[in-house]
Parts: C-alpha cells; structure tokens; sequence
C-alpha cells in the first residue's frame, strides 16, 4: 500500500516539479472552453452551449479544478462569457480582430486554452454514454499540446450525470502530455513562418535588388538578422517561388522578466527592420496576413 501511494505522488508531482524547473519564470495559464464548430453564428453556438446544455458549465468547471490541484494559474471562462455579454463590453468587441471562441481565448489571454467536447450517444434499452474529447492548444499559434479522448459507461443517465462519470476518466497522462509539451515550447522557442511577398504594383526585385548598406540583398540581411534575434539564433530564410519564407522560432516567455513575448510583437520587429532597409528604395513592408503560426508580409510601394 505504500508503495502504491509513492507511485502515485511520484506519477502525480514529479512531472510538475520537473515542469517547474524548465520553466522558472512562471507556470502557464489556463482556461478551459467548450468546443464549437467555427464559422457563422460561432457566437451564438457558444451561448447556446452554455445556457442550454448544463454538462457544458460542469465539465468546464470541474477540468479548470484539476487544473489549479496542479498548480496551473487558471482563467475561468464562465466568468468571460458573462463580461462578453455585458453589453458595454459586446459593443466594443464588435470591432474586435477576432470572434467567436478566438475572442474570449485573446481576451483572457492565457497561455493555454483547453477545448472540451461532449457527446452523448444513445443505445437501445434506454442507456446511453457521453464521450469527452479533450484538446490543449498554445493559444497565440494554435499549436497541439495535448489531448484525449474519455467515453463513460453506459447508464440510464442525463447528460449531465454520464458527464459527470466520464470526467473521473480523466488520466494525468493528459496533464504529464501538456506540461511537457509546453516545457519544450518554452525551453526551444515556437516555431513561426513568414512568408514575404512583393505586391504587383511594386518594382522591387527580391531576388536581386541590393538594400541596406552593406550591398547585400533582402534574403543575406535576413540570414543575419534571423541568426541574431530568433529564439537562440533558430531559424533559417528559404526561397519558394516568388516569395521569401522566413522560419524561426520566437520565445514564449521573455528570458530576463518573465513576461509573455507575443508573436506579433516577434514578427513586427522583422516588418520594422526591413522597412528600415527598403526606406531609401521608396517601399515599405505591411502586415498582410496573420493565422496563429503563420504569418505573410508585403513588401509595397511607399506611401511617402
């Protein structure tokens, strides 16, 4: 028996503290959604989720729970849906750059965010069973950490009760999943990539055209300026077709404060410093395109 208790605290903690240590500035923060199908009326599935369907507030509830037992700074969701609703609030978001789950997973701006599905499946006879299925995403990339997938038994039951049963399915294989990936996300970087396009209107020759005053051309000064700001010098500039692709890796954390380094803040520092080289020239680089780890810059005309 005691042995048993050792493997269980051992199963249970060991993999935190090792989390800890990898990842000394902070631990991450998490909040736990429900899943909806994205696309028109996303809003209105999320509402409808959490008004109509009491397994949806019990299973966010009781996973965002296991979360703070395990020492993760959580972000309770049902508290945001009550701010978007604020009408105030809902105004301004109208404006907002994103919608639907996007908005309140940016709004909340946790590290993590945890979708949870629920289905429930009805047999003969009566009884039936719910299946939860669990995904953990780096929230600025969309980036896989973790999942799993738990079915109940079969009862005669409401949803609510199967839910309740399938949530002790739960393994700290999921969690052990997510600190681990999260541990090697913020130890080597998350990997980004820039795609640089010229627009039609613009006569600027990537490939050839010599900018900055070293005489070198677009992709030499990013080779250097990708080896001396990616995420411990990771990174490299490819050629693909027309366009430039940038990959590197940019930090989750930043390594002196601690504080959360956004990718945006990663790539515009880029932006910045090829406009800088093609100023002289007459053009400009903008923001083009932007989806979690992928990101597309245009090199244009200057308006000046």
């Amino acid at each position: 028996m005691i042995m048993k208790r050792l493997i269980f605290f051992l199963s249970m903690f060991l993999p935190l503290y090792l989390f800890a240590q990898g990842n000394s500035a902070r631990n991450p923060s998490v909040i736990v959604v429900p899943f909806v199908e994205p696309g028109d009326g996303e809003n209105d599935r999320i509402k409808e989720a959490v008004l109509n369907d009491e397994a949806v507030p019990l299973a966010l509830s009781k996973i965002k729970e296991q979360f703070n037992l395990r020492s993760f700074n959580t972000i309770d969701f049902m508290t945001e849906f009550q701010r978007v609703q604020n009408r105030s609030y809902a105004a301004s978001a109208l404006n907002a750059k994103s919608t639907g789950l996007q908005a309140y997973v940016d709004g909340a701006r946790a590290d993590i965010y945890v979708t949870v599905k629920i289905s429930k499946e009805d047999f003969d006879g009566g009884a039936s069973n719910v299946t939860l299925l669990l995904e953990a995403k780096e929230r600025e990339t969309g980036f896989s950490l973790a999942n799993a997938s738990v079915v109940s038994d079969r009862f005669r039951a409401s949803k609510k009760e199967l839910t309740e049963y399938a949530l002790e399915g739960i393994t700290e294989n999921f969690f052990n999943q997510l600190k681990l990936a999260f541990r090697d996300m913020v130890n080597n970087g998350r990997e980004v990539n820039v795609t640089l396009n010229v627009d039609e209107n613009c006569e600027f020759d990537m490939e050839n055209d010599v900018v900055g005053t070293q005489d070198m051309t677009l992709s030499e000064e990013l080779d250097e300026w990708v080896l001396n700001n990616a995420f411990k010098g990771n990174g490299e500039v490819r050629w693909g077709g027309n366009s430039l692709n940038v990959f590197m890796r940019v930090p989750v954390y930043d390594p002196e404060t601690g504080r959360p380094r956004s990718i945006s803040s990663e790539v515009g520092k880029m932006r910045r410093f090829i406009s800088g080289l093609l100023k002289s020239k007459g053009y400009t680089a903008s923001s083009k395109a932007a989806s979690g780890q992928y990101i597309q810059l245009l090199i244009q005309n200057s308006r000046e």
